[in-house]
């Protein structure tokens, strides 16, 4: 597995927080992305993103799981997930389309043809949010 990131910056927590375990480059021109066609959100667009209910759900699954952030380095350029095979044939290409945004975890099994599911509680509340309020059911 191979990780690109766009810049020094918080590189070291994520290395020792082990929230990856492959060979990590850091692109500081975002050449990669760039040629990806990996979106840049711009002074306008970045606020009803960041406000959004997938951003308050994502935060609060953080939250859940004791992953902390802050707010240093480029939040606007956003990435994606590439799933290439030897010899350079893709898999899957996904592109965030939000910042709060994550590649689905079965797609990325089912692009591997892996025949799991991802296991999920069913004997756990559900946080519900809608735009204006959460609840738990």
């Amino acid at each position: 597995m191979i990780g690109v990131g766009l810049e020094e910056e918080g590189v070291q927590e994520f290395v020792d927080g082990k929230f990856f375990d492959g060979e990590l480059y850091i692109d500081t021109k975002k050449e990669c992305y760039k040629k990806m066609g990996f979106k840049r959100f711009n002074f306008f667009n970045v606020f009803p993103a960041v406000f959004s209910k997938n951003a308050r759900d994502s935060a609060n699954q953080a939250k859940e799981q004791n992953i902390s952030g802050n707010f240093k380095g480029d939040g606007m350029q956003n990435g994606g997930t590439l799933v290439v095979k030897k010899g350079g044939e893709l898999l899957l290409r996904w592109n965030q389309e939000n910042p709060a945004d994550h590649v689905p975890l079965q797609d990325v099994l089912n692009a591997l043809n892996i025949k799991e599911s991802i296991p999920t509680s069913e004997n756990e509340p559900e946080l519900v949010c809608d735009d204006n309020s959460c609840e738990i059911e």
